[in-house]
């Protein structure tokens, strides 16, 4: 039986094994940047909540803040470089990173909702 070449010499078979591979490492760096962010939000929410420095408050800044963070650059980068590879998992990764920010911000404007009530009944 005669194996057809499919895409850039493997066939059909491996370049699905290929593909499967290749989202695994996608999801994996997906969790890691999520658990970066997340670290850092957490950081920013402690520290509003003991310091309850309200100059602190404004979401998209701190949203802004995190993003340009040196981890999280390190890792979008490398998400970059797998979907500029597989760009069909381009869908995928904006989902995700819109999921995530929707999250993040809720979680940061309640932060700065306690911290405001906070401040108003001390």
């Amino acid at each position: 039986m005669k194996t057809v070449i499919y895409n850039q010499g493997y066939n059909r078979v491996e370049n699905y094994q290929i593909i499967s591979i290749e989202r695994a490492k996608l999801n994996c760096l997906l969790d890691e940047e999520r658990r970066t962010i997340q670290t850092l939000v957490n950081s920013v929410k402690r520290q509003i909540e003991t310091t309850q420095n309200l100059s602190l408050t404004d979401v998209q800044t701190i949203w802004n803040n995190i993003q340009n963070h040196s981890l999280v650059k390190t890792v979008r980068k490398r998400i970059n470089i797998l979907t500029d590879a597989y760009p069909q998992f381009l869908t995928q990764v904006e989902t995700v990173r819109q999921r995530l920010k929707k999250r993040i911000i809720e979680s940061l404007e309640i932060a700065k909702f306690t911290a405001q009530t906070a401040t108003v009944f001390c």
